[in-house]
């Protein structure tokens, strides 16, 4: 069964079932949403685009990857400490039969109300490759959003939990994109540490999601603050020991969205006990912000360590 037309498409799959929002006037079905912001909020907002072959296997369940995309675009509002409003969802179909969009939709559903992300509105096209483009975004009290440039020297690093479990299943996921279990959810099913995002807003100075790899990642805020990101190897967090011959690759695989981010040491006891409350048990400082040229340096067993790949690249020459 195929759906003639787009809105068909819409009213069948994407008009129900997802969470309300009281802050919504207007959602699906005209041509913008209509939304009344809070006062002394400010909206963060983020968009994220996902293509079949390049960022998640062509030949895997609709339900799955549509469930991830969700899960990684919602990921930057973590990081910048932001409660949830609502997505915006683009998708560039290369296949309309029925069971393909139910399962879609319904993978995309379930996220959704896991997530507490209404859906705002969006559009449909046809095109060769299936594309998932998920425009999110939330509310921060002003003034307050974690920002990449607010590293400051004498700084704690936290990182949120281990890093590399996407990245190492990743073979094993492109052998067989239908394989849904606990050792394929780092890929498929990221955390999204929304709850413990927000109650960072009082004690963090700066942040970042883990998506493209830690190291990589690391230097944006480097970067951004001007400061130098000094790792501690041995105090990281990874899916295997520092001995395992694929133990570089948690420090440069990314698809983790743990969240990474600074503190001075007198929120140290407050940070602890926010994540106990949210319950993680492997929260915990990697490092240290020193003043220098912008620049990460990690070291493990007092070596520095020489990385010939930081992280994923999106263009390639």
């Amino acid at each position: 069964m195929t759906r003639s037309s787009e809105f068909d498409l819409i009213r069948d799959c994407f008009s129900t079932g997802y969470p309300a929002a009281s802050d919504l006037l207007l959602g699906i079905g005209d041509d913008c949403s209509l939304i009344t912001p809070p006062a002394d909020m400010e909206l963060a907002q983020s968009i994220d685009t996902q293509v079949a072959g390049v960022h998640f296997p062509a030949d895997a369940p609709p339900g799955l990857i549509a469930g991830r995309a969700l899960r990684c675009a919602t990921s930057d509002l973590a990081a910048m400490g932001a409660v949830p409003q609502g997505f915006h969802l683009a998708l560039t179909l290369n296949n309309s039969e029925d069971w393909f969009l139910r399962d879609l939709a319904a993978g995309l559903r379930l996220t959704a109300n896991t997530l507490n992300m209404p859906l705002l509105g969006g559009d449909t096209t046809y095109g060769e490759h299936l594309t998932i483009t998920v425009a999110v975004q939330g509310w921060l009290p002003r003034g307050l959003g974690l920002r990449r440039d607010a590293a400051r020297p004498g700084q704690d690093i936290w990182l949120t939990g281990k890093v590399g479990g996407a990245a190492l299943i990743l073979d094993d996921v492109l052998r067989d994109p239908t394989r849904d279990d606990q050792e394929t959810a780092p890929y498929y099913h990221p955390r999204v540490h929304l709850s413990f995002g927000h109650l960072l807003l009082s004690l963090a100075t700066a942040a970042i999601d883990i998506s493209d790899g830690l190291i990589q990642d690391t230097r944006h805020i480097a970067n951004a603050s001007g400061v130098v990101m000094n790792l501690d190897a041995e105090k990281i967090p990874t899916a295997v020991n520092g001995e395992h011959p694929r133990w570089h690759e948690c420090l440069t695989g990314g698809d983790d969205y743990q969240l990474l981010f600074t503190a001075p040491a007198n929120a140290r006891e407050r940070i602890e006990a926010c994540a106990l409350t949210a319950g993680l048990r492997e929260c915990r400082i990697v490092g240290n912000v020193t003043a220098g040229d912008a620049d990460v340096c990690v070291h493990k067993n007092n070596e520095l360590l020489v990385f010939s790949k930081e992280g994923y690249t999106h263009f390639r020459s």
